[in-house]
């Protein structure tokens, strides 16, 4: 969903008071029945996610209902037989992900290498082929693969009600942008829904949402317009604008995974954190234990476990392969094929020289894990510069400016100072602040081997969380980052 949106506000708030009104009278007359309440939050659902986008909603209603059919053959089904089913219904699942995400880029950045493509070859595709991929699209398919797996797999094959299904896939909070859920965790709680409204609830779900609102609106979006990758020459410039995005990518993301754990604990269902303060990381691993933790779990537990199988000694190479994978997934384009296999290679890297390393690191340095907090995340930002830059001459002309030393001269760094107005500065080192406080409150939480964000949550600072939002929100709001993918 788009919360950037009033329409997406204006739906939620038009269907919940008419429908809570009438189950008010109803209960009261003894006239509505439990079921009931999972019929309004499946139309609650689907209603904002019509709106949201009605080609994406077209291709979900009809990849939901084929699901649905297809898991309910297989949890009747047995050994070979249930896999075979299985195995159709995810290829038909990523052939659809592929349609819409990947054909673009198979024809004209793979294809187009070797042959020329007509001009007009998307005109000749039986189903639209547009510039944007429908939104949600990569986290349901996900969703849906991973409830194929986990059903072909439960030792409880028991039926799966429709309306549960659609509730588990099309939850309203998380469907476009995740958290990507399993069915272990989200499903039974579908299964037992009901609008119990609770002053609990209602006080967590309001220290999420103005955690997630704060991140996105005040952080995420006024870094936004001064990210700019045009300058390539200045390496002072590449750099900045590669910590800047660092920033921004992580405020926007968790701000929405924020505000969806929010609404969710409003209706007093339990969403799974995607996010556990991963600018704290010591580590490229620890980095993705914290960072987009349920794309990290789903490709370690559907591709790399996988492939690996009992080849352990090649786990390694697996390891790579399924990061350059899920750097695909990010996007159909060279960059984020990069950034996978770079994120791969940190982590091989780690594997093989990371111990002796960081044995060194803490014997003879007076601030080992500062130090390594240091080379982690400098390791981030550099990787932010392949994800952020999907113009790959650009990008080649990037990695050599930051790789030429006598490019890092006073005259640049003044002109890195002086292409920002007086006005412009002064509110960048605000929101550089801000941001800062919001980092520096999670590392004092993770010091104090505290939750990630208990000092984030706490009473006194969630008022000052939603009143600096009403105050510093950016005129105009910037769309999800990871809409995008």
């Amino acid at each position: 969903m788009n919360y950037s949106e009033f329409s997406f506000w204006f739906i939620l708030i038009a269907f919940a008071v008419p429908y809570f009104g009438v189950r008010a009278i109803a209960k009261s007359l003894n006239l509505w029945r439990d079921s009931f309440d999972a019929i309004g939050l499946m139309v609650w659902s689907l209603m904002l996610f019509l709106n949201t986008d009605r080609t994406s909603f077209a291709v979900f209603a009809f990849d939901v209902v084929f699901n649905y059919l297809m898991v309910a053959w297989i949890l009747r089904l047995q050994g070979s037989q249930a896999r075979l089913v299985a195995a159709i219904v995810i290829i038909f699942d990523i052939a659809i992900l592929a349609y819409f995400k990947y054909l673009v880029f198979f024809v004209e950045g793979v294809v187009g290498l070797l042959i020329n493509i007509p001009d007009n070859w998307r005109s000749l595709s039986p189903i639209p082929i547009r510039d944007r991929i429908p939104p949600g699209v990569s986290f349901y398919t996900f969703q849906m693969i991973g409830f194929v797996v986990d059903s072909l797999t439960a030792r409880k094959k028991k039926p799966i009600g429709f309306i549960d299904y659609v509730n588990f896939v099309s939850f309203f909070p998380q469907i476009v942008a995740g958290p990507i859920e399993r069915r272990i965790d989200l499903l039974p709680q579908m299964e037992k829904f009901r609008f119990k409204f609770s002053i609990e609830n209602f006080e967590e779900g309001c220290k999420w949402l103005s955690l997630g609102l704060f991140m996105k609106f005040v952080l995420g979006d006024n870094f936004s317009p001064y990210i700019d990758l045009s300058n390539a020459a200045n390496p002072w410039v590449v750099w900045f604008q590669a910590f800047l995005f660092t920033l921004r990518i992580y405020f926007d993301f968790a701000g929405y995974s924020f505000i969806a754990v929010g609404l969710a604990k409003f209706l007093g269902i339990k969403l799974t954190l995607n996010f556990l303060a991963p600018y704290t990381s010591q580590s490229i691993n620890e980095f993705w234990r914290r960072w987009h933790i349920t794309l990290s779990t789903w490709f370690r537990d559907y591709v790399f476990i996988p492939l690996m199988g009992s080849h352990k000694k090649l786990a390694p190479f697996f390891l790579f392969i399924t990061f350059t994978l899920s750097g695909f997934w990010h996007g159909a384009a060279w960059n984020f094929i990069i950034w996978g296999a770079y994120h791969g290679a940190l982590l091989l890297v780690l594997r093989y020289l990371g111990r002796p390393f960081y044995g060194f690191v803490g014997r003879y340095m007076s601030q080992p894990q500062f130090i390594s907090w240091g080379l982690t995340f400098g390791s981030v930002v550099l990787g932010c510069l392949f994800f952020m830059e999907t113009n790959m001459s650009r990008l080649v002309i990037k990695l050599q400016t930051i790789l030429t030393p006598w490019n890092y001269s006073l005259a640049n760094l003044n002109a890195l100072f002086s292409s920002y107005s007086l006005n412009e500065g002064v509110m960048l080192i605000v929101i550089l602040v801000l941001g800062g406080a919001i980092l520096l409150m999670e590392h004092m939480a993770v010091w104090q081997q505290k939750f990630e964000y208990e000092l984030l949550l706490s009473r006194w600072v969630s008022p000052i969380l939603l009143g600096l939002t009403i105050l510093l929100a950016a005129n105009t709001p910037s769309e999800f980052i990871y809409f995008e993918f």
